[in-house]
């Protein structure tokens, strides 16, 4: 129920901005058209009644509406060579504007996105017999399947190249960059050894390069049978220096080991040598 939810409010959202964006230009663009038959003369308009001026306005904003959305109710109607000339131009500009409008709603809400959630911060952490960047994501909607999920991460920092400072990208070699299934967790790693782009890099160094690191997933989502991508970043302030997560392994009052999501950004200091 909770994944019903969360979409049918994303997509209420999204509708409710669409609608006041849609709902602006409706109404501007037959203002505007509304004011060619005005100016044009409403007496090339057929089936007119009104007495005062407002009221013949309002009768071409009216015609406009029907016009713009082929509509065409047939009280009022063109009179007139010009009044014609520019209901044909309306018409054309509706039947592209809701085909266009049409493509662009199917494109928003067909596409398929992965709703994988990054931790809220990265660590420096230690891993094996020295150390390692690690960040966990996790698989937010749990009935749609990623298959063969591939990570890629590169940091950008500043190096000094022949006396000028200069903004550098350098891949990081992961310890595991792709997994077949991606069910719910997973924390990745870069090693920190002689050939990682931070070796030798404490906090401070970091933070005076401006480092960034900056991350790319890719996946085969199985509800769409379409490749997903996603990306994220983490800047040093994003980075704890001399961490590690918590587990998110926890046993349940019926004594089964099951994942608990909500420990995705628990983490607890430790010494790094």
């Amino acid at each position: 129920m909770e994944i019903y939810k969360l979409l049918s409010c994303i997509v209420v959202n999204a509708v409710e901005k669409i609608q006041h964006n849609c709902s602006s230009l409706f109404f501007a663009i037959n203002l505007f058209f509304a004011m060619c038959y005005y100016v044009a003369g409403v007496e090339g308009l057929r089936g007119v009644e009104a007495t005062t001026e407002a009221d013949k306005f309002l009768n071409a904003f009216f015609l406009s509406t029907q016009t713009l959305t082929t509509v065409g109710y047939g009280r009022i109607n063109p009179g007139s060579h010009l009044a014609s000339t520019i209901a044909a131009i309306e018409s054309l500009i509706g039947l592209l504007g809701f085909a266009l409008a049409t493509g662009l709603l199917y494109g928003k809400f067909s596409r398929p996105q992965a709703r994988v959630d990054f931790s809220k911060n990265a660590v420096i952490s230690p891993f094996k017999e020295g150390t390692a960047f690690q960040f966990r994501i996790v698989n937010r909607i749990r009935n749609s399947q990623i298959t063969d999920i591939e990570a890629r991460i590169t940091v950008a920092k500043f190096e000094m190249e022949n006396g000028v400072r200069v903004r550098r990208f350098r891949p990081m070699e992961l310890e595991l960059s792709s997994i077949n299934f991606f069910p719910l967790t997973w924390t990745i790693n870069h090693p920190i050894n002689e050939n990682s782009p931070i070796y030798g890099m404490n906090y401070n160094d970091l933070k005076d390069v401006q480092a960034e690191f900056l991350v790319i997933l890719n996946g085969f989502d199985d509800t769409f049978s379409q490749t997903v991508h996603k990306h994220f970043s983490y800047t040093v302030d994003e980075l704890v220096y001399g961490a590690k997560f918590v587990s998110v392994f926890v046993e349940n009052r019926s004594g089964v080991v099951v994942q608990d999501i909500n420990k995705l950004n628990d983490y607890e200091l430790v010494d790094i040598k």
